[in-house]
């Protein structure tokens, strides 16, 4: 790529980011600017430790239910082209459900390059793959959490609960959910003790994570989004 080439579509990024400060993009862009000059809204160093990653998304969520996301200056979004164009390091990893409804980065009010998320239909992990989504976050990206998040209405656990078989290889997914919430009273119950059951099943399957939580690099942790409120009930 030519230098001028570069230049421009820097210049195109830059004035992109100048008109959505402008306002154009109605009340959440004015919150940038207001941000803008803040110091209370300024890019605080990331989790250093396990515990503090998960404080991180809990403060994150709280911010969330309250309706008072962070407000993003222009130079944080700029990150987008620079930072996080040239590299990810995550300070934590949520496995979740492939529901249309969740949205890690939104309901923890984290941004870009902040999050590793895997997402599977009832926050499973069965999959030789997608255990070895999990270890690359931590292993490789050195992601300090581990959330198994799980949410209120799953459709894949009401299945399992319920004894459905809608057929085809969704069939896979109720029989993977099944044994962990055998003994259910109602389906709040079932969605509880699958996030417990894919925990365990996370440290059975997974070396490098069991490792890795016993020499304290990473917490495993889990928790259930309830969709009418927002809010997330970690069980650890």
């Amino acid at each position: 790529m030519h230098s001028s080439d570069f230049l421009r579509r820097q210049l195109t990024r830059r004035g992109m980011i100048k008109t959505l400060a402008a306002g154009s993009a109605g009340a959440l862009v004015a919150g940038v600017v207001a941000g803008c000059d803040d110091a209370s809204h300024a890019a605080t160093p990331p989790p250093a430790t396990p515990d503090e990653a998960l404080e991180a998304l809990r403060a994150g969520n709280r911010r969330f239910v309250d309706h008072e996301p962070r407000v993003r200056s222009t130079d944080e979004i700029e990150r987008i082209w620079t930072e996080i164009a040239v590299g990810q390091a995550p300070f934590a990893t949520v496995l979740g459900c492939a529901d249309s409804r969740l949205a890690p980065e939104i309901i923890f009010d984290q941004f870009l390059g902040d999050v590793f998320v895997v997402r599977e239909a009832g926050n499973i992990a069965d999959s030789p793959t997608n255990l070895g989504s999990l270890e690359y976050a931590q292993v490789v990206l050195g992601s300090k959490l581990l959330l198994v998040l799980g949410h209120t209405s799953c459709g894949a656990v009401r299945a399992a609960f319920e004894d459905a078989a809608p057929g085809g290889n969704i069939d896979s997914i109720v029989a993977a959910i099944k044994p962990g919430i055998a003994g259910a009273s109602d389906l709040d119950d079932a969605t509880r003790r699958n996030v417990v059951a894919v925990q365990r099943r996370i440290r059975e399957q997974s070396s490098l994570l069991r490792d890795a939580e016993s020499a304290g690099k990473i917490r495993i942790v889990g928790g259930v989004y309830t969709i009418r409120t927002g809010e997330v009930t970690f069980l650890d």
